[in-house]
């Protein structure tokens, strides 16, 4: 059904386009990344770890294509569809390091098919400054992520606060006259209160925790209000975003909360100093530093992030400087673990030269301290095969990137780097990318204690039109 619901969408989206009075917007992208691993034959895992382990290769190829389509057949309407495709060694899941994705073939997909009517200019009246307007297809609702500032995104903790990329309806009022936008929606699943299959909460005699109830759903919900660009005292810029969702990222996941805001500080004509700060409540069954929410992650609890970043922005005639500090702290519960406490810290630059050339480097600590992650005492004896204890320490958990590349024109980058991540900074990468790698063994550490890199040469070419 789903397949057929997508074709539909499509064939609806191309029947305006047989018009030539229609305004219609092509644009595309191909993003390239391949890596030259260099571990050596002690870092190779087990066979069946999973999914871009290192265990007959060390190299990773990945390619993202997508091409996307929007048009409006009347000023009051408008359609949108994109397909896309993706080829990625694949991860296998660690908890708080890695998030699960299975290994991709080149394969077309729909990754969105949606139509939106401004109800107010369809019914006739008057153009208002404030539109109400509906919306309903395959698509995500999501943050604008306003609070996120370095390159890294190591303070964007709002990431898990969507919706499913799935058949959704949304309505919402947005004004639109200039600056600043703001908008209010609501979105929900198109199954309504039997989008998300309910799960079990606790053990029981019935069914362990994290097992599906049988027959038995929960709605899918999503409510965000935005102000984006609002400027004053003349170059004086703020944004800001508040987040609601239920059972969000497609998972039973409970109640969600965030809220971001950015304010960007001119100094000078040359200078300008953006500060993003950004906060996320995750009541249930979400991993955020792995960014997973399926069923390997139904153990976790309450999770409460806090995120923070700052910028100096410098443009001259031939040259610019983008240096960014940002980090954020998560305090994560467990149904049958202890609480864990991360704070994680980083710094990147970004130089440009003659609008051509240009040098990037970047260091990212996943945690500033020895975070210890082990088994409640309250637990039973069969939780994590009786006893579970592991140390996230600094020493264990960093990373670090450089590169430098080729501007042509405005669309199309050629870059080469090196990288090295440990554990939890394998979640934060500037140029390269988690799922672009094969992943070893940390050197020096046993294969019981689940500690992981991603290490080699990229090379990436990306272009857009």
């Amino acid at each position: 059904m789903k397949n057929i619901a997508a074709l539909l969408c499509l064939m609806t989206a191309l029947v305006p386009l047989f018009s030539q009075e229609t305004p219609v917007t092509i644009r595309g992208d191909v993003t390239t990344i391949y890596t030259l691993g260099n571990a050596g034959e002690m870092q190779i895992l087990p066979s069946g770890t999973g999914d871009g382990a290192y265990i007959d290769k060390k190299n990773g190829f990945y390619t993202n294509a997508a091409l996307s389509l929007s048009y409006k057949p009347v000023p009051f309407a408008e359609g949108f569809f994109k397909i896309a495709a993706t080829i990625k060694p694949g991860s296998f899941y660690v908890p708080l390091q890695l998030e699960p994705s299975g290994k991709s073939d080149f394969a077309l997909t729909f990754d969105a098919a949606w139509g939106r009517i401004n109800v107010i200019d369809g019914l006739g009246f008057d153009a208002a400054p404030v539109n109400l307007f509906l919306k309903a297809g395959k698509y995500r609702s999501e943050s604008y992520y306003v609070g996120k500032i370095s390159k890294f995104e190591t303070e964007s903790v709002l990431y898990m606060l969507k919706t499913a990329n799935t058949y959704n309806y949304t309505i919402g009022a947005e004004y639109d006259a200039g600056k600043p936008y703001i908008s209010a929606a609501l979105t929900t699943n198109y199954l309504f209160d039997e989008a998300i299959p309910r799960l079990y909460d606790s053990d029981g005699s019935v069914s362990v925790h994290g097992q599906p109830v049988l027959g038995e759903y929960a709605p899918q919900l999503y409510a965000a209000v935005a102000m984006r660009d609002f400027t004053f005292l003349e170059r004086h810029a703020l944004s800001a975003e508040i987040l609601y969702a239920l059972n969000g990222a497609n998972i039973y996941s409970g109640n969600s909360f965030g809220a971001s805001v950015k304010y960007t500080l001119p100094v000078g004509e040359s200078i300008s100093i953006p500060v993003g700060l950004s906060a996320g409540f995750y009541e249930k069954n979400i991993d955020v530093l792995a960014g997973a929410a399926n069923d390997k992650t139904t153990d976790f609890r309450e999770t409460f992030s806090f995120g923070y970043g700052a910028g100096l922005r410098y443009a001259a005639p031939f040259f610019t400087v983008d240096v960014n500090l940002a980090g954020a702290y998560s305090n994560i519960s467990h149904i049958y673990r202890d609480p864990l406490s991360i704070a994680s810290l980083s710094l990147d630059a970004y130089c440009t030269f003659m609008g051509r050339f240009f040098v990037g480097a970047g260091f990212v600590a996943g945690t500033l301290t020895d975070a210890v992650w082990k088994t409640k005492q309250t637990a039973e004896p069969s939780r994590d095969n009786g006893g579970y204890e592991h140390t996230f320490s600094f020493a264990d958990n960093i990373g670090w990137e450089v590169y430098t590349g080729l501007q042509f024109q405005k669309n199309v980058r050629f870059i080469i780097g090196f990288n090295n991540n440990k554990g939890l900074a394998m979640n934060y990468t500037l140029e390269s990318r988690p799922d672009a790698h094969i992943k070893y063994k940390q050197t020096d550490t046993e294969i019981a204690n689940n500690m992981y890199e991603i290490t080699g040469l990229f090379v990436k070419m990306s272009f857009s039109f």
